[in-house]
């Protein structure tokens, strides 16, 4: 009886770590803002950047696949074009507009050059890896500008953007 109950406690044990595991890897890849909102507030966001026709290429991890599925579908449902690179081809990048999954090593958008670069993480828009961001703030989307970042990389924005946009530097 003894060993029966070391052994229960043993798969116990082992099935809370594999939970544990598996609920951070999940968190590392959940989008904190639907993309289905996103989306659409990247779109308005587009006619503020003077970047010409926005062509959306998504970056990601394996952790991030089935966040870059859905910004994938919902980008096309607001009518922007998009394609998708794994991390390791970041600089592949076909699109004027690149967006970061969570997930992606900050070393992905090194690779992509001087181009748009947007995310729903806000350590990529406070480290100044990304140039806007659309992060949760209580419970609310709040769209986020790092000027600094978009300086740097010589793009131009309407100044009207920061009517809406909180300014990170």
């Amino acid at each position: 009886m003894k060993r029966f109950i070391q052994h229960v406690s043993a798969a116990l044990t082992l099935a809370v770590l594999m939970f544990v595991a598996g609920s951070t890897i999940a968190k590392a890849q959940d989008l904190d803002v639907p993309a289905t909102l996103q989306a659409a507030i990247f779109k308005k966001v587009f006619a503020y950047v003077k970047i010409g026709t926005p062509k959306v290429t998504i970056v990601y991890s394996a952790a991030g696949t089935k966040s870059k599925d859905d910004l994938t579908t919902q980008f096309k449902n607001v009518g922007l074009e998009v394609d998708a690179v794994d991390e390791g081809s970041a600089g592949k990048a076909s699109g004027n507009v690149v967006y970061l999954v969570p997930g992606v090593s900050a070393g992905a958008a090194k690779k992509v050059g001087k181009k748009f670069i947007i995310t729903c993480s806000k350590d990529f828009i406070t480290d100044g890896v990304a140039m806007m961001a659309i992060v949760n703030a209580g419970g609310k989307p709040s769209l986020l500008a790092n000027t600094t970042a978009i300086g740097g990389a010589g793009i131009e924005v309407d100044p009207q953007l920061f009517r809406i946009a909180s300014q990170v530097k």
